[in-house]
């Protein structure tokens, strides 16, 4: 068995700006700073062995608090990053709505089915994803690991816990930023779910998804 801890990222400038933000390199806001440090706080109980992160910058600096509080390096990971939007990419809703009116409603209305124009589809995010992190559940057997990503992973794995196919993912709700999901993953492929999505911790700091992505 492997514990893993799921983190999304805090709230970053292109959430604030409402942009679409997939590989875009965008940044923590100063909030998005404290929900980090308070994201740490809660995790300073649980054992953590290593940790990883999407490369992004926004996910590496969630990251950060985490592994000065555990004494740890971070392990940057391209795999974890964000669904590649093509030419969705840094573009705000409203642009996308309207400019790209049927596959942005796809992604609105039937997110498991839709293909950002000239990006990843998320089946491919989906298929990218189950692979990286179970492999590394499979590196890290009996070990603690947290992991930092992003919105649209956590919610194809959060689906994946749930029994859901990828393309079933508008059955199952986004995280807010920092939230924490805390799953046991099995020998024997199942999971055991302790936390999802929990951001109880953040209190008053707490940020969901920006109104208009979905």
């Amino acid at each position: 068995m492997t514990k893993m801890i799921f983190v999304r990222h805090g709230q970053s400038v292109a959430n604030l700006e409402r942009a679409f933000a997939g590989h875009v390199d965008t940044v923590l806001t100063e909030l998005g700073k404290q929900q980090a440090e308070r994201t740490a706080l809660f995790l300073k109980d649980y054992p953590i062995d290593k940790i990883y992160a999407s490369d992004l910058t926004r996910a590496m600096q969630t990251a950060v608090p985490t592994a000065k509080m555990h004494g740890l390096g971070i392990v940057p990971d391209e795999a974890l990053r964000e669904i590649y939007a093509g030419a969705w990419e840094a573009l705000p809703y409203e642009t996308l709505m309207r400019d790209f009116s049927e596959s942005y409603t796809t992604w609105r209305t039937d997110c498991g089915r839709a293909h950002p124009d000239g990006g990843e589809s998320v089946v491919a995010l989906s298929e990218r994803i189950y692979r990286e992190v179970d492999r590394i559940a499979a590196e890290n057997e009996g070990k603690c690991v947290a992991v930092f990503s992003h919105a649209t992973p956590i919610r194809l794995l959060r689906a994946r816990w749930e029994g859901y196919a990828p393309e079933e993912l508008a059955r199952v709700a986004f995280c807010a930023n920092a939230s924490v999901s805390v799953v046991d993953y099995m020998e024997d492929g199942s999971y055991r779910v302790h936390l999802c999505g929990y951001d109880a911790h953040q209190g008053e700091y707490s940020t969901g998804l920006a109104k208009g992505i979905v």
